[in-house]
């Protein structure tokens, strides 16, 4: 819903914004507050687009005012949604006025000569779709579909869908609604984990039924109203290709794709995916190639030149514009602040594609303007061949909640201007006017069905839509005989949907598809053959045969399918590609999902058949705790065998790492491996003693310093599980917190005793305090903060003195004096008061000495790698967790140091610091990098994620605060702080590329 596009992803040593003023260096600005607008024709002229192709103007107002997304009905109108109301409401008070209108082409020359206003006082529309007689229509905090039952082209029923969408801020909110090859709806949800701080529920208004979103995008079918989450969040767009791939955006990550789908991830509850998108565009915020010089941001890291407000990204779904190939597709995604649309060539790489830059195109983007009203905020592939550009018309695309006070005021008699302007474009081939678009509504069904062999797109999602809402049983043999005969695979794969999508999808059918030449149709088989399979075994056997096909798109789909079907072959399937793909992250989360109950015994049985297998053993250690989570008694068991059987010479890390696993699984399930063993007296007392012996080589190795590093790290999570030895166990771990000791060694002792629920633990944590160097001492106050007992104990240090003030660092204090115990956090600021300022402002007037201060390049990369690697990366030294410091423009030292010393000023959603509390009393604070059906991932300082079981997940809240802290003045002297701003402003502007 980023029609609101942030000028920036706020950034740099912060992850915050602060500033009003053009970057030092940067070109100046050319345009100012009282720049006319163009008129239709002028702004026409001054748009750029690539060599070779021509820009088109097909309506303008007053025909069409303040667009922001299209559709086109099988009657072959154009329904615009016009978010006149943009940014404040009509009155600046939230007075709702957007509009959704069609447009029709009456002398067919394709430009539109006709509007016709549908529906008007809507809150801030942002996406439509026609459907059957009326059209759907999102806009917060529902979802609306609204007809024309008198034919005078005014909606006079307005029916309410789903309600409880997230409203606020215009950029964040539910949009999109595109066609899926499943014949659901697909739209963004917008928020960028917005669901957290409030129980938000959508509530489908005619069966009252009701899901939580979360920051998911979803699916949805307008008939029955059944709604199904889907991997997210996309911004503003989400989009698929012709194969069913789909993909999203978020203001500084142009194009990213949905390799994993959520309604197979949150299947098994047990295992964490990981991100289910990657990204396609980078870094982050990556560079545009704008027609025109910057306009004037108000932000302390304006990235000026690059990505901010991307949206809508789509990939090109026809042949007019470049020619077919099978591997190459090309992405558009718009960034309306810099006036343009950016062309990229993705390539299939795998389960997903890599892109790049074409390189035909070396000067500013594919479409460029050089009026600085143009906003481009939506492009789509139209039935006629052409690109498709909407553009909002606005003096200001900022949304007033991201500026400055400044800003603000400067901008504020502007916030409207261009209201009552809006242009459309399409771009085409030279030389090559785009087809003519159809009204298909009224052609036979045969000529329907012939549209699904069409190079668009578009229409062929149109015909397959129409053919179903026929339901002209004529149509089956006419799709059934394209099916199969068709030479376009597109062709093969549409009548293989419309029959699925009009319950005529015959089991014959389908079994020929798995043997397709194209491998976009064996996938899309595979995924039909789901429901069919139950009754028509022979889908089964012929979907398993795909276990080594050469497209690794279709084994990803057979990994999540195998999952829905019982018995051995489909057991043996998935452990195939479990130990033939393991490396591929994305296949195996998808082989994790497939696991339940019923069929984890012989997927087990199978990889530990294959133990000699590089990848055997870490497979089996993840089966083995998975069947202790589905309380599958047997297969932990025969599993257990199998591995305690291994020769120790050999396995011996594996076993320890294996069987640990196994042990935290039990106590998460709160039983333990005795009462496990316990129902089977001869096998059990057999496997105890076998464990017994395990553990005793384990202790014996642990305490030697000349045995195998490897080994010694992996024995360190069996120690101090049983009573009878958790006293010596804990001495044993006590006397490796040495420095006669390697770090990684020290490092894991700390890790896995902050895994025992034990008061203890902070003693011995905290006695060898001062001998301890900085990677131990992180570990440890990360693992003391998890619990309140521990906790108390290290504050008690601190009041003592036995734990220096200035040994708790900046990140750890932030995340202190939030802690949901009111008892602690008023301790905290007792204590550590004096660590740093709450009155950011003062701080920064306390520290404008530093801006006079002359900065050393040498000592501020020490201070660098010191305060700031552990969210930033320069010179290969840090982590990339905050926003990229290769993308700053604005490098004035005085903005760099309000945003070091003032880091959550105001804060981007993606960089906020949240609290999980797991159910087993531990608290742990990171930003959330991704979230699935299933899980949430955590990232914490110096890049270290965190991945939670929604199962396991009591609370979590917003610190709204940035993952970068406060107080680091504390820590910095002011020659510090001019040593790292010289070291940023120049290493940053030494990697610059140049224009």
């Amino acid at each position: 819903m980023l029609l609101v596009f942030r000028t920036l992803l706020l950034m740099a040593l912060c992850c915050a914004v602060a500033g009003n003023v053009p970057a030092e260096g940067a070109a100046t600005p050319s345009d100012d507050p009282d720049d006319p607008p163009l008129s239709p024709s002028e702004s026409l002229a001054a748009a750029h687009v690539r060599d070779g192709y021509e820009v088109e103007l097909v309506a303008a107002e007053p025909l069409v005012r303040d667009p922001v997304a299209i559709a086109w009905g099988p009657d072959g109108r154009l329904w615009v949604a016009e978010m006149a109301d943009y940014p404040l409401g009509m009155d600046g008070e939230g007075r709702p006025g957007g509009r959704v209108r069609f447009l029709e082409d009456s002398d067919q020359d394709g430009t539109y000569d006709r509007s016709t206003l549908f529906l008007d006082e809507l809150r801030f529309p942002t996406g439509l779709m026609p459907w059957r007689d009326g059209v759907l229509i999102t806009a917060a905090p529902e979802i609306l579909y609204a007809r024309d039952t008198d034919g005078d082209g005014r909606a006079d029923t307005r029916e309410v869908l789903f309600t409880g969408f997230q409203e606020g801020n215009q950029q964040l909110r539910v949009n999109g609604l595109r066609w899926g090859l499943d014949n659901w709806i697909y739209c963004a949800s917008g928020a960028h984990h917005g669901g957290y701080g409030a129980d938000r529920r959508l509530r489908a208004v005619r069966t009252g039924a009701e899901i939580r979103l979360g920051s998911r995008d979803f699916r949805f079918r307008p008939d029955s109203l059944q709604i199904d989450p889907q991997s997210g969040p996309s911004q503003f767009g989400r989009n698929r290709d012709d194969w069913g791939n789909w993909f999203g955006q978020q203001n500084s990550h142009p194009l990213w794709h949905f390799v994993l789908q959520d309604h197979y991830l949150r299947r098994n509850p047990h295992v964490a995916s990981p991100d289910p998108r990657r990204q396609l565009v980078g870094p982050g915020n990556p560079r545009v190639y704008p027609a025109k010089s910057p306009q004037k941001r108000f932000h302390s890291f304006e990235q000026s030149g690059r990505f901010t407000s991307a949206c809508s990204a789509i990939i090109y779904r026809d042949e007019l514009l470049f020619p077919a190939t099978a591997a190459t597709e090309h992405a558009f995604t718009c960034e309306p602040f810099h006036n343009l649309v950016q062309h990229n060539v993705i390539v299939q790489d795998g389960v997903s594609f890599t892109s790049h830059r074409d390189p035909a195109e070396t000067g500013p983007d594919f479409f460029a303007s050089r009026d600085r009203w143009c906003r481009p905020v939506m492009v789509r592939t139209g039935p006629d061949g052409a690109l498709w550009i909407v553009d909002m018309y606005r003096y200001m695309i900022e949304h007033p909640q991201w500026l400055t006070p400044e800003g603000r005021e400067e901008l504020k008699p502007y916030y409207r201007a261009g209201d009552d302007r809006g242009r459309i474009y399409r771009v085409f081939p030279k030389g090559q006017k785009p087809r003519r678009i159809q009204k298909l509504d009224g052609l036979p069904t045969a000529e329907l069905v012939a549209l699904l062999d069409s190079p668009n797109g578009p229409q062929r999602d149109l015909a397959g839509q129409l053919l179903q809402w026929r339901s002209d049983k004529s149509a089956v043999s006419a799709l059934e005989e394209m099916a199969r005969q068709s030479p376009n695979p597109q062709g093969r794969l549409h009548a293989l949907c419309t029959l699925e999508g009009s319950g005529q999808l015959s089991p014959a059918l389908v079994q020929q598809a798995l043997l397709d030449d194209h491998a976009g149709v064996r996938r899309h088989a595979i995924r039909l053959a789901e429901p069919l399979a139950a009754q028509h075994a022979e889908l089964i056997m012929a979907a398993t045969a795909l276990v080594d096909d050469p497209d690794a798109a279709v084994r990803l789909q057979l990994a999540c399918t195998l999952g829905q079907w019982p018995g051995e072959e489909s057991a043996a399937a998935l452990a195939r590609i479990a130990i033939d793909d393991a490396a591929d992250p994305y296949l195996a989360a998808a082989v994790s999902s497939s696991i339940n109950r019923d069929n984890l015994k012989d997927v087990l049985n199978t990889v530990l058949a294959e133990r000699k297998h590089p990848v055997a053993g870490r497979l089996a250690a993840q089966l083995l705790t998975m069947s202790v989570a589905f309380e599958n008694r047997k297969a932990t068991l025969d599993g257990l065998e199998a591995i305690l059987r291994a020769e120790p010479a050999d396995d011996l890390a594996w076993q320890c790492e294996t069987l640990a696993g196994l042990l935290d699984a039990l106590k998460q399930q709160g039983t333990t491996l005795e009462i496990l063993l316990h129902d089977d007296a001869d096998r059990g007392q057999k496997l105890f003693r076998q464990f017994t012996l395990l553990k005793e080589r384990a202790r014996n190795i642990i305490v030697d310093p000349e045995q195998n590093e490897i080994e010694r790290l992996a024995a360190v999570p069996l120690l101090a599980r049983d009573p009878a030895h958790k006293a010596a166990d804990l001495h044993h771990l006590e006397t490796l917190l040495t420095p006669q000791t390697a770090p990684m060694i020290q490092v894991a002792v700390v890790r896995h005793l902050g895994t025992l629920p034990d008061l203890t633990i902070s003693q011995i944590l905290l006695r060898g305090w001062r001998g301890h160097g900085p990677a131990v001492r992180s570990e440890i106050l990360g693992v003391l903060a998890t619990r309140r007992e521990w906790l108390t104990e290290l504050l008690d240090a601190i009041a003592d003195g036995h734990v220096a003030r200035a040994d708790i660092d900046a990140a750890t204090r932030q995340s202190l004096a939030v802690y949901r115990d009111k008892g602690i956090r008023t301790r905290v600021a007792e204590l550590l008061a004096d660590a740093g300022s709450a009155d950011r402002r003062q701080v920064l007037l306390d520290h404008q000495q530093v801006l006079n201060l002359e900065g050393s390049l040498v000592r501020g990369k020490a201070v660098f790698r010191k305060e700031c690697s552990t969210c930033h990366r320069l010179d290969d030294v840090g982590h990339d967790i905050g926003p990229n410091l290769r993308s700053l423009s604005d490098r004035r030292p005085s903005s760099l140091l309000t945003s070091i010393l003032d880091p959550s000023a105001s804060v981007d959603g993606k960089f906020v610091t949240y609290i999980a509390v797991t159910d087993d009393g531990r608290t742990f604070a990171g930003m959330i990098a991704s979230e699935t059906g299933n899980s949430l991932t955590l990232v914490e300082q110096e890049n270290k994620k965190r991945v939670i079981l929604r199962t396991q997940l009591e609370e979590i809240r917003s610190t709204g605060k940035s993952l970068m802290p406060e107080g680091l003045e504390k820590n910095m002297t002011p020659q510090d702080f001019a040593d790292v701003i010289s070291y940023i402003r120049t290493r940053e502007q030494d990697s610059r590329p140049s224009q």
